[in-house]
């Protein structure tokens, strides 16, 4: 098995998506029971709309993204 590296010796171009795993997990998939994975994928598909759309983001002021 080989490491995925942005460049030689720094591991870290997989940095966004474990941070958004991360976030995803403790703002969503935590708090709801799910029956089936149609349930899952669907309450996945609305959070990543919710999350580009929608959701605030400090980095710009707490102003909604799109």
């Amino acid at each position: 098995m080989a490491h995925s590296y942005l460049r030689k010796g720094h591991p870290y171009d997989n940095a966004r998506i474990e941070s958004f795993h991360s976030l995803i997990k403790r703002e969503l998939i935590y708090h709801e029971e799910y029956r089936t994975i149609d349930d899952l994928r669907s309450s996945v598909k609305w959070y990543m709309n919710w999350y580009n759309n929608e959701r605030t983001n400090s980095r710009i002021n707490c102003l909604k993204s799109a």
